[in-house]
């Protein structure tokens, strides 16, 4: 089930008595038990939807996920992510008929309540409320692999570090002069615009100690130790460093991320969700009319809540006004955004139009509890050209 639509479903719930309508929609999804590539909702400006038919919002966390490489010419690998889902004939029928939908109705804010409603009619409410969730009851499961993220995504090139050597048609694809595992890294989009910015020997892992920004080590694995001081407490320091061409220094280099794993905060997950959705529904439709209170309220707070890259980097906060309109600080409630720079810059300046960058980055120690495992996929574009991506595997 679509992860944009998450905040929907549960107004959806409270449409059913009056919803008497019965969408068809073509069969989309895939049959459980069957392996899929770079299968994708139609991406009508609500965002190019994966995991269509699981049972869960987009790609749901009960989802199990296998990173593999394909060798691809003599020196660049595919990356894999290989994403395993329960599914059952209600989620594949909810997810069809929103797909339906969307396509003969772009924007259209009926969509979701409506192939909602239809879910909970047919298999009622005991068993529609757990999808939303992940959860079964399933008939089987569907593999989706993506070597990609959005339809019109380019598909990235990845190589072995040097002095590594590359592993075909095996789990591990790049072994160390010293005999040991070590990470395939982004090398290039090959079917990237020839004038658009282009990098070339990037590093990407911890930066060195005593304040050095610069890349010590090749490892996307980072240990949050805390060993270095940051705004907001101890951190831990890490980053990118490459050289790179055809760059126009008047536009900065524009970085995005967004986060996998970690606490399980369903709650920190729901709301960025909705928040995202809110957004990028008005962005499709042209928001809410302008007398519409409610409507314009709630657009300013998908804004505000899409502007964060996760529900870590989420920071909201609220106050009642004084007699005179003014916020009333003594009663504020929620989290502030800190002062300094952010854990994972969203704009990068460029010097010159050739160079050697580095972009520094770090992780609040204090953020997670011990154990927990996060993944932090970083992309970066130029000029809405894309230029590089990678995954760091975060380690409290």
């Amino acid at each position: 089930m679509n992860n944009r639509y998450v905040a929907a479903l549960a107004i959806g719930l409270t449409l059913v008595v009056f919803l008497g309508m019965n969408p068809t929609a073509a069969r989309a999804s895939a049959e459980p038990g069957a392996t899929v590539r770079n299968a994708f909702g139609p991406d009508v400006g609500l965002g190019a939807n994966q995991c269509r038919g699981a049972c869960g919002g987009g790609c749901p966390s009960s989802c199990t996920i296998e990173v593999g490489y394909e060798c691809v010419g003599e020196i660049h690998l595919r990356r894999i992510e290989a994403i395993t889902c329960g599914t059952h004939e209600g989620c594949r029928e909810h997810d069809d008929c929103l797909d339906n939908c969307l396509l003969n109705n772009p924007g259209s804010r009926d969509c979701q309540p409506q192939c909602d409603a239809r879910a909970m009619q047919t298999y009622g409410f005991e068993k529609a409320t757990p999808w939303l969730l992940g959860k079964g009851p399933y008939d089987g499961q569907i593999t989706f692999e993506y070597t990609r993220h959005a339809p019109a995504d380019l598909e990235p090139a990845y190589r072995c570090p040097p002095g590594a050597t590359r592993q075909c048609g095996k789990d591990i694809p790049c072994i160390g002069p010293n005999g040991h595992t070590v990470d395939a890294i982004f090398d290039s989009y090959p079917d990237a615009n020839a004038k658009a910015m282009h990098i070339s020997g990037l590093r990407a892992g911890p930066f060195c100690g005593n304040g050095e920004n610069r890349v010590c080590e090749q490892s996307l694995d980072i240990r949050v130790k805390g060993e270095d001081s940051c705004n907001g407490g101890r951190c831990t320091r890490f980053g990118l460093e490459f050289d790179y061409r055809n760059a126009d220094p008047a536009t900065p280099l524009e970085c995005k991320t967004s986060t996998r794993g970690g606490d399980g905060d369903f709650i920190g997950d729901l709301v960025k969700l909705g928040g995202d959705a809110i957004a990028e529904r008005d962005a499709a439709t042209g928001g809410p009319a302008p007398d519409d209170g409610m409507g314009q309220l709630m657009g300013l707070f998908g804004k505000v809540i899409a502007s964060a890259d996760s529900p870590e980097d989420l920071q909201i906060s609220m106050t009642t006004l004084d007699e005179n309109g003014n916020p009333d600080e003594s009663k504020r409630v929620g989290s502030t955004a800190g002062k300094g720079p952010a854990p994972i810059p969203s704009s990068v300046d460029l010097p010159a139009a050739n160079g050697r960058l580095i972009v520094p980055m770090y992780q609040l120690a204090s953020s997670a509890k011990a154990g927990t495992v996060k993944e932090r996929r970083v992309t970066c574009t130029h000029k809405g050209e894309p230029v590089l991506e990678t995954v760091f595997v975060l380690q409290h």
